[in-house]
């Protein structure tokens, strides 16, 4: 995604406030060997721990092809959790953070990582429910953080189901993301990101992400189609 305008409101926003909301993500994308199962008898997320890793294949999946391996390992804990991602091909990135366990701060997942003012959930907070939750919130750029933003995001619990990675075969939480939010580039307008989570509690992460980006420059004509990318677990202890 080459700037932050990116895919997977008028109003004065309130700091990761959750909201209902009535619409919100689109159907969610399954993969083809996907199997629906019920709500696991224990579904808790694997405490964090040091020394944890998960390795991801990127593939674009506009033309097939895979662009990079990242490597993320758990290397802090305390006073919050540090996740050191290292790209095959471009060496160190931004660290993620986490004030608690499941609890963003700084995400470094997009390709101009930022910060929230406010921490958002990386998944459902029940994962029990299918119940639609909206956050309201900012974010600041790494690279400037004196910008402040508006940052909407709705995550859309769907269905639990059997999947199979590199990794092995993980039953999963199928989730949606919906993120509306006001680009750095100040010609892009009505900016969305569209991402499809396979979350799986007994590894602390997700085995499958695919994101998709989409904004609107006026006098162009359309939507601007950004990268659509798909994170696969590749290993992980």
């Amino acid at each position: 995604m080459r700037r932050l305008a990116v895919n997977p409101l008028v109003a004065v926003l309130v700091p990761a406030l959750a909201l209902s909301l009535a619409a919100c993500a689109g159907a969610p994308r399954w993969p083809a060997d996907a199997h629906a199962t019920a709500i696991p008898a224990q579904a808790t997320v694997r405490p964090v721990a040091l020394g944890q890793q998960w390795v991801y294949q990127v593939r674009n999946l506009y033309n097939g092809e895979i662009e990079d391996e990242v490597t993320e390992t758990v290397v802090a804990v305390t006073p919050q959790i540090h996740i050191q991602r290292t790209s095959r091909r471009r060496g160190a990135l931004d660290d993620e953070i986490q004030d608690t366990w499941g609890s963003l701060v700084q995400d470094g997942h997009w390709d101009l990582p930022l910060r929230y003012d406010q921490p958002l959930p990386a998944w459902p907070a029940d994962l029990a429910s299918t119940r639609c939750t909206r956050y309201a919130d900012h974010y600041r750029l790494l690279a400037d953080p004196d910008s402040r933003r508006r940052w909407e995001l709705s995550m859309t619990p769907r269905h639990w189901e059997t999947i199979t990675a590199p990794a092995g075969a993980f039953t999963v939480l199928q989730f949606d993301n919906r993120i509306h939010f006001v680009s750095n580039d100040p010609q892009d307008v009505e900016s969305e990101r569209d991402e499809s989570v396979w979350f799986a509690p007994a590894v602390g992460r997700w085995v499958l992400r695919r994101s998709h980006g989409v904004h609107y420059v006026p006098g162009r004509g359309g939507d601007m189609h950004e990268a659509y990318r798909q994170w696969e677990l590749l290993s992980w202890r």
